[in-house]
C-alpha cells in the first residue's frame, strides 16, 4: 500500500497542474493577506462583522480562499488524478501489473487528501504570520456569536478547529468527486457534474449546503446557530462516496 501511495504521489507531482495549482494558490493567499491587511472589519456575512485582529486573521483568510479550493483548485486536482489518468492511459499502464484496484483507489484518495491538507496548512500558516504582522493583537476576541469571547489561545484553537471542519468538507468533496469521475466520461463533464451536484444537493436538503457554502456553514456551526445537522451528512458523503466508488472500480473493465 505504501509503495502504491509513493508511486501515485510521484505521478501527481510530475503533472504540471499540481505544482502550478499550488504556486497559484500561494499567490492568491498572499494577495488576500494584503487585501485583508487593508480592511478594518472581517465579515461573516452581509450583516455580522467584527474588527480584524491578529487572532482572527487566519479565519477570514480561509473565507477568502475557500471559493478557490472548493470550486476551482480542489476539483481540478481531483478530476485530473482520477479521470485524467484514465484518459491519458497512465492508469492502464499502472494496472497492467498485479495491483489491487481497490488499493490503487485508496492510495489516490489518501494522496489527494494529503494534498488538500497541505493547501490548508499553507493557508493557516501564512494567515497566522501575516495576521501578527499586519494586525494588532488583542486580549479578547469574538467571532459570529457575540456572547462568547476568547483569549488568544482560545481564538487560535477556534481558528484551528474551523480549518479542521473545512478539511472534512474537502474530504466529502473528494469522495463525491471520485464517484462522479467514475460515472462520467470526460474531465470537463466531471467538473460540470461536480458543480451540478453541489448546487442540486441544496434543493434536496439544506443540510448539504456545506458542499458549496462550506465556510458559511462552519461560521454558523461554530457559533452554535446552525439549525441542521452538519457532521453526519459530511461523514455520509465521505463514507458512501468512498465505498461506492471503490465498489465501482472493482467492477469496471476499463481499470483492469
Amino acid at each position: 500500500m505504501l509503495q502504491l501511495m509513493q508511486s501515485d504521489w510521484q505521478r501527481m507531482w510530475k503533472r504540471k497542474k499540481t505544482f502550478v495549482s499550488l504556486l497559484i494558490f500561494v499567490c492568491i493567499v498572499l494577495l488576500d493577506c494584503l487585501f485583508l491587511g487593508m480592511q478594518r472589519l472581517g465579515a461573516f456575512d452581509n450583516v455580522s462583522t467584527v474588527p480584524l485582529t491578529a487572532q482572527n486573521f487566519s479565519l477570514f483568510l480561509l473565507k477568502e480562499v475557500s471559493f478557490f479550493l472548493v470550486l476551482i483548485i480542489g476539483p481540478i486536482l481531483m478530476i485530473d488524478s482520477f479521470n485524467g489518468e484514465y484518459h491519458s492511459g497512465q492508469l492502464r499502464l499502472v494496472l497492467i501489473r498485479p495491483i489491487s484496484i481497490m488499493r490503487m483507489f485508496a492510495a489516490k484518495w489518501i494522496n489527494l487528501a494529503v494534498i488538500m491538507g497541505i493547501f490548508l496548512v499553507v493557508t493557516f500558516g501564512i494567515g497566522e504570520v501575516f495576521g501578527h504582522l499586519l494586525k494588532p493583537s488583542v486580549d479578547t476576541v469574538v467571532f459570529l456569536n457575540p456572547d462568547r469571547s476568547y483569549d488568544p489561545t482560545g481564538a487560535f484553537m477556534y481558528c484551528l478547529q474551523s480549518y479542521g471542519l473545512f478539511m472534512l468538507i474537502l474530504l466529502a468533496q473528494l469522495s463525491v468527486t471520485g464517484l462522479i469521475c467514475t460515472l462520467l466520461p470526460s474531465p470537463i463533464i466531471c467538473y460540470l457534474g461536480w458543480v451540478g451536484v453541489a448546487v442540486g444537493s441544496m434543493y434536496v436538503s439544506n443540510t448539504f449546503s456545506f458542499l458549496l457554502f462550506g465556510i458559511s456553514t462552519i461560521f454558523e456551526w461554530m457559533a452554535g446557530s446552525y439549525t441542521h445537522a452538519f457532521l453526519l451528512p459530511v461523514f455520509v458523503c465521505v463514507t458512501l462516496g468512498f465505498a461506492f466508488t471503490m465498489l465501482w472500480w472493482s467492477r469496471r473493465n476499463w481499470v483492469r
